[in-house]
């Protein structure tokens, strides 16, 4: 992200501005049962935190959601003769194991796993049937500061410089859907609990039409407002 004097647009504190990102990333389930799987994954995932993923095999799928009870490196494997990449196990627990839900669950069990005829379906399974899945989950952000080229937030989402997240931006005439690219981040003080951070986005491939909404965004409340604030928010992260 450009510093100070390289900025392209000029940038605004906001208040009672408001978004989600929506985090996503590939895992491997290594095993599963009624209540719940373990899974191997690139990025650590955040204790208590509810994520939903979608099980598939070649030709069904089931979508299921819960919370992350465990997590740990488990390893740093080389990919491709490059660095090291962290692999993290993790263990999530299924919501709704009384709901429809598990219905649709214990079913893809019985046609994804094979058993004995004495055994019961209340093991834990081995899943080397089932493709890599996408795990899901929409993390909350309050905007800081926002300008047309990307946006200071404060969310409890732990990110890397580099990372890349579709995302919602709430205004006033409504949700407008954009893409941000970490250019920067900072631990913050905690957030109802939960440790919180400070990213700089950086807007991607932004559309004309989104562009307009932001424009004028910015000109009926903050540039018109007595709260007036382009001159501030020099610090990190801005945009």
């Amino acid at each position: 992200m450009a510093n100070a004097g390289q900025r392209r647009h000029r940038r605004y504190e906001v208040h009672d501005v408001h978004g989600a990102l929506l985090f996503r990333t590939q895992v491997k389930v290594r095993n599963l049962s009624v209540s719940g799987l373990a899974l191997e994954t690139p990025e650590r995932l955040q204790l208590g935190r509810t994520y939903a993923i979608r099980l598939a095999g070649d030709d069904d799928a089931v979508d299921v959601s819960g919370t992350i009870r465990w997590c740990r490196l488990a390893s740093a494997r080389a990919a491709n003769g490059g660095e090291p990449q962290a692999v993290y196990e993790a263990g999530l627990a299924f919501e709704g194991v009384f709901s429809e839900m598990a219905k649709g669950l214990l079913g893809f069990l019985e046609h994804h796993v094979v058993l004995a005829p004495h055994q019961r379906l209340t093991g834990r399974f081995r899943a080397e049937a089932l493709r890599p899945a996408e795990l899901e989950a929409r993390y909350g952000f309050e905007v800081l500061k926002l300008s047309l080229s990307g946006m200071l937030v404060r969310t409890t989402l732990e990110a890397s410089l580099g990372d890349s997240f579709p995302l919602e931006l709430s205004l006033r005439d409504g949700v407008v859907p954009l893409l941000g690219r970490v250019a920067f981040f900072q631990r913050d003080d905690a957030v109802k609990g939960e440790v919180a951070t400070k990213l700089g986005l950086e807007f991607v491939d932004v559309s004309e039409s989104v562009r307009g909404t932001l424009a004028k965004f910015i000109a009926s409340e903050l540039e018109a407002g007595p709260g007036d604030a382009g001159h501030a928010g020099e610090a990190e992260g801005a945009t």
